[in-house]
């Protein structure tokens, strides 16, 4: 059972009223404590069905205030109808289209790779950098495009596929990226493999696909094989 100062977290984060500084905390530990972060989403969805149900009663409330009143009289009862209407639907929509359980365990857990250090002297390989500023700009359209021509011509190098992968992650193209971190992956030797797999991780986990996910085992010495273990124990 929830303690109170837990129950009064979880509401505060669900609602957005955590302060900055709190919610960065939280979560942080919604990262590592996959019964918190079951509790979070449990609670999540109690919140918003209450409030679908609070709504759904003010429209009634206004139908019989409606009905009770005399007609002709007035557009406002009609407003507020067409109002609450508005709302009751607005509110059925974001239930039904809700991100599922895994895009919310991607928008957790996702953290962008920094990309390398951009020369500041000249260098052999102009479009590469010039594809890396955008990158580090977040302009991943304009760096996935960049990096996609590069990779015509050198469809074997890691370090273009890994890249471009992180540009199509950056705009939101994760069945892009998957192929590729996949190259990357089993190119063991790579010293973007283990990053590689990580995102990979992530891809389907963004997906759904737990299958191919579970598939992918991290050593323990591995910095995101708690992150791993918290996201599986979370589907």
């Amino acid at each position: 059972m929830l303690d109170k100062e837990t129950f009064e977290a979880i509401e505060a984060y669900v609602l957005g009223n955590m302060p900055g500084p709190d919610r960065e905390r939280f979560e942080e530990r919604l990262r590592h404590d996959p019964a918190l972060h079951a509790e979070v989403e449990q609670q999540t969805e109690h919140i918003r069905a209450v409030e679908l149900g609070g709504l759904q009663r003010a429209l009634k409330d206004i139908g019989r205030q409606q009905a009770a009143s005399t007609p002709g009289r007035s557009w406002m009862p009609y407003l507020k109808v067409a109002a609450a209407v508005a709302v009751v639907l607005c509110a059925a929509l974001w239930y039904l289209d809700r991100p599922t359980t895994g895009e919310r365990l991607y928008a957790a857990y996702f953290r962008p790779d920094p990309g390398l250090p951009v020369a500041m002297s000249a260098t052999s390989d102009h479009a590469f950098q010039d594809a890396m500023v955008a990158y580090k700009l977040e302009d991943y359209a304009e760096a996935l495009a960049k990096w996609n021509t590069l990779l015509r011509d050198r469809p074997q190098n890691d370090t273009l596929r890994y890249y471009t992968a992180m540009a199509a992650l950056g705009a939101g193209d994760i069945s892009t990226a998957t192929p590729l971190l996949d190259a990357v992956v089993q190119e063991r030797n790579s010293p973007f493999a283990g990053k590689a797999a990580w995102y990979r991780f992530l891809a389907y986990t963004h997906q759904g696909d737990t299958a191919r996910a579970n598939t992918i085992h991290f050593d323990p010495a591995d910095p995101h094989a708690a992150e791993a273990t918290v996201i599986q124990q979370s589907w």
